[in-house]
C-alpha cells in the first residue's frame, strides 16, 4: 500500500496530528467463536496483527532528524499495532438475573527500543503483555411486573491491575497512557 496516512501526539499537544507513511504494510487475521444455550453464553475473540510502514512523506517538521532518517531506510512497526489482542466472556441467567464476566488481554503496544550503542529505534520494541477482568450482574424486573425495566451492577478492572498502555516513546507518541483502575458503575434502563 503507498501513502498509508497515520496519526501522532506530537510534543505537548493532545490533539492528534496526521502524517503519511510513503509505504505501508498491515495484515491481520481475527478468529471468533461464540456459543448460546440458555441459560448459557460464551465468546472467545483473537486477533493478530502485523502493521508496519517507511518513510515519512508529510508532517515530517512533527519528527526529530535521526527519527526521520531511520523510518526512511527501515520498515518500523506502527504505534497501534498490537501483535495479539484477545477476549472472552460468559454470561449465565437465572429468574431474570444475569451473571456476566470478561476478560481482555493485549500483548503490549509499541515503544521506542535504546540499543547497548544509544542506537534509537523507533517503536522496536513493545509493552508487556496486559489483562484485565470485567464482571457484571443486571435484573430484568418483567417478573415483578415492571416489564422493561433492568437495572446492572458492573465493576471495571475487578483485580485493579495496573498496566501501560503506552510509555510516551514511539512514534507520534507524546504522553504516557495507563489503562483503566478499578471502577463500579451502576445503571437502570427503562425500555418503552
Amino acid at each position: 500500500m503507498k501513502h498509508l496516512q497515520d496519526e501522532g501526539q506530537f510534543g505537548n499537544a493532545l490533539i492528534f496530528s496526521a502524517f503519511n507513511f510513503q509505504e505501508g504494510r498491515i495484515y491481520g487475521v481475527d478468529l471468533s467463536a461464540t456459543y448460546k444455550d440458555q441459560p448459557f453464553s460464551g465468546y472467545v475473540n483473537v486477533g493478530l496483527t502485523h502493521a508496519r510502514g517507511r518513510g515519512i512523506e508529510t508532517g515530517q517538521f512533527n519528527f526529530e532528524q535521526d527519527e526521520l532518517d531511520y523510518i526512511s531506510t527501515h520498515w518500523v512497526h506502527l504505534d497501534h499495532e498490537q501483535q495479539v489482542t484477545a477476549s472472552a466472556g460468559a454470561s449465565y441467567e437465572l429468574m431474570g438475573t444475569r451473571i456476566s464476566g470478561d476478560l481482555l488481554l493485549g500483548s503490549g503496544l509499541r515503544k521506542d527500543l535504546t540499543l547497548p550503542d544509544g542506537e534509537n529505534i523507533p517503536n522496536g520494541d513493545r509493552l508487556p503483555y496486559y489483562e484485565q477482568v470485567n464482571l457484571g450482574v443486571s435484573h430484568d424486573f418483567d417478573r415483578q411486573g415492571l416489564k422493561g425495566l433492568t437495572a446492572r451492577f458492573d465493576v471495571i478492572n475487578a483485580l485493579d491491575k495496573k498496566y501501560e498502555i503506552r510509555d510516551g516513546t514511539g512514534i507520534g507518541v507524546g504522553a504516557p497512557q495507563f489503562g483503566p483502575r478499578r471502577g463500579y458503575f451502576v445503571g437502570v434502563s427503562q425500555a418503552f
